[in-house]
């Protein structure tokens, strides 16, 4: 909750400054605790060696053939290399020579974003190319890899020099890229006679586009009311459709969702809260008269909730207890009841196996506490400390699908943002060995400082995990107050402003090791608003019948061809499973590649 919020509702809730800080939004401290804030290793290999060795083995199509996103671009396909000969920007020829022929004219050219060795998925919009220097009036691009040869032209008329590739060259491209492939991107401009470049990155290319949508809270959105407005919004990654709002108005933010998709639970005053069904336009299911669904975390199937005290919910006296999220009712929860007073931010595991939480009681919110979890008894086995910072609050515990981690916030503020000059950095977990690693490369760092262009890191909170693997790799977004090229500056407007960003992390890393990759910024979101606390979840799944492209938007767990010859659920075939499509085990899946996470046949690497 941002303190812009209390400022929009003071003149309807006069609580008084104790309940106010007690409640979903308070005054931002600020805490200076020096230039590092954790970790040990660096995440980019400046030889690039690292990052090649982390790309996915997997194939993106058969052996000489090419995506049909190659002929659509208006390329060509010779021995399984596409190769596109592209000009948008209608570049006269004699310019595209001079550019191809390349120059030093800007010394201050420079990439900006996206950063290098970023892993990209498949199926988002095109990335918004940025860059240093002076402007431009025309751009040659030139990516390759073992199977593609991209060569386009393009022209910017004024400001930054910023652009991205039209859309059909970018869904060849990403299509195109195998999953060990480096994808080599250089950029080369042309001012009136000067000719500066090419200037070079690597990127990777996950095989698979991102599922499910996120729900994040938004102040000042002009979609949700304009300037001073707050609300709850959702965003699928890859839509060029804008942010729909959910939630509008004073009070209707503090929110989490069920991973399933089929609930999401939300602040609706300071001192409401309730629940509502995802599966029918978000409607009300339950008006709590207090805030015990405020924050509350959510079992996957969307049935029950533990809820989140001490962290800007609750007034003093009340403790977490587990509820039920359709009648609002406590439910008796052996082993914690009367063991744990104070658990904030609360999140269970994708198979509903585990519990992780801030010790806002034993430890003031300085470490991260786990429980095992039986959903048919309620009861709550095996506490154990996952991970503890005397130096900064522990925050936002999210698993990977596989269960075997927790990424997590840890910063200088007790609220757990870094906006008001607060900073934080997101870690992982091992949650079987207790070890724990800064996500060095999602944060910004490098061995001899950081790699970010306005040197802004330690600015990052509130991580969430799409519950699936998609190409190779586990998904997290959260949020960041750091630049976006030279769209966006540091610290936005007075370092209120925090944007939604998504990284990839190794789904087969090792413990103690950064898993993490550089991020991109979620295309789509407004850039004039404060977006933050992205809860990602998968769609609420389909019934027999319904059209759909693969066996996780199915309720059965499996998608087939229909009798028209496209794509429906349908009941269990009977046989192995395709990607995608439901397992228990490893062994049910098709490709002896495939390992089963969280319910569903994934590709992970080895």
């Amino acid at each position: 909750m941002k303190s812009s919020w209390a400022w929009a509702c003071v003149a309807t809730f006069s609580l008084g400054g104790a309940a106010m800080a007690s409640a979903c939004s308070s005054p931002k401290s600020v805490f200076d605790p020096g230039s590092d804030a954790g970790g040990d290793s660096a995440a980019i290999d400046d030889t690039g060696v690292s990052f090649i060795d982390a790309l996915a083995d997997k194939d993106s199509g058969k052996p000489g053939t090419c995506d049909t996103s190659c002929t659509t671009a208006g390329g060509t396909c010779v021995a399984g290399v596409c190769t596109i000969i592209d000009n948008p920007g209608n570049v006269d020829p004699t310019i595209q020579a001079k550019l191809k022929a390349g120059g030093t004219s800007d010394a201050q050219f420079a990439w900006l974003y996206p950063y290098d060795k970023t892993i990209f998925p498949r199926g988002l919009l095109p990335p918004s190319m940025q860059f240093g220097g002076s402007s431009a009036t025309a751009e040659y691009v030139h990516l390759t890899s073992p199977t593609l040869d991209y060569q386009g032209f393009y022209s910017t008329k004024t400001g930054p020099l910023a652009f991205a590739l039209t859309a059909k060259a970018w869904s060849a491209i990403t299509n195109a890229v195998g999953a060990k492939d480096a994808l080599k991107v250089e950029i080369t401009k042309q001012l009136g006679l000067s000719i500066t470049g090419p200037i070079s990155e690597t990127w990777g290319v996950a095989q698979g586009s991102l599922r499910g949508t996120i729900y994040y809270e938004t102040y000042d959105s002009q979609l949700a009311g304009g300037l001073g407005s707050v609300g709850i919004m959702k965003i699928k990654p890859g839509t060029a459709a804008p942010p729909v709002v959910i939630k509008s108005g004073c009070g209707n933010v503090c929110h989490t969702a069920s991973a399933d998709g089929s609930t999401l639970v939300a602040s609706t005053s300071l001192g409401t809260s309730s629940s509502y069904d995802l599966k029918n336009n978000a409607s009300t299911i339950m008006a709590q008269g207090d805030e015990s669904f405020t924050y509350g975390g959510i079992y996957p199937n969307g049935s029950i909730l533990m809820s989140s005290t001490h962290y800007r919910t609750w007034f003093p006296g009340n403790v977490s207890r587990l509820y039920d999220v359709k009648t609002g009712s406590v439910i008796p929860a052996p082993g914690w009841d009367g063991v744990i007073k104070n658990g904030g931010t609360p999140a269970f595991s994708p198979d509903g196996k585990r519990l992780a939480f801030v010790r806002e009681d034993a430890t003031q919110g300085h470490s991260l506490g786990l429980f095992d979890f039986d959903f048919s008894t309620k009861k709550f086995t095996n506490q154990q400390l996952l991970a503890t910072d005397n130096s900064f609050f522990l925050a936002w515990p999210a698993f990977t699908p596989d269960n075997k981690w927790v990424v997590y916030h840890a910063g200088s503020n007790a609220q757990f943002e870094t906006d008001a000059n607060a900073i934080g950095d997101l870690f992982v977990a091992d949650v079987a060995t207790h070890t724990s690693h800064r996500l060095d490369a999602l944060d910004g760092y490098t061995a001899n400082g950081n790699y970010l262009p306005a040197n802004d890191p330690a600015l990052s909170f509130a991580p969430t995990v799409l519950p699936e693997a998609v190409g190779g790799y586990f998904w997290v977004v959260f949020t960041s107050h750091r630049s976006y090229g030279n769209t966006l500056p540091s610290k936005d407007n007075n370092d209120v402003y925090g944007k939604l960003w998504v990284a990839a992390l190794d789904a087969n890393g090792a413990s103690g090791a950064d898993l993490s990759h550089p991020a991109f910024y979620l295309d789509g979101q407004e850039t004039k608003a404060d977006n933050l606390r992205g809860f990602w979840v998968l769609d609420p799944c389909k019934q027999d019948g319904a059209s759909c492209a693969s066996g996780d938007e199915c309720c059965n767990g499996f998608c087939r061809g229909g009798a028209d010859g496209g794509l429906v659920c349908v009941p269990p075939p009977g046989g192995c499973s395709n990607e995608f499509e439901k397992c228990t085990q490893a062994a049910d899946c098709c490709n002896p590649a495939d390992q089963c996470i969280n319910g569903h046949c994934a590709f992970i690497p080895n």
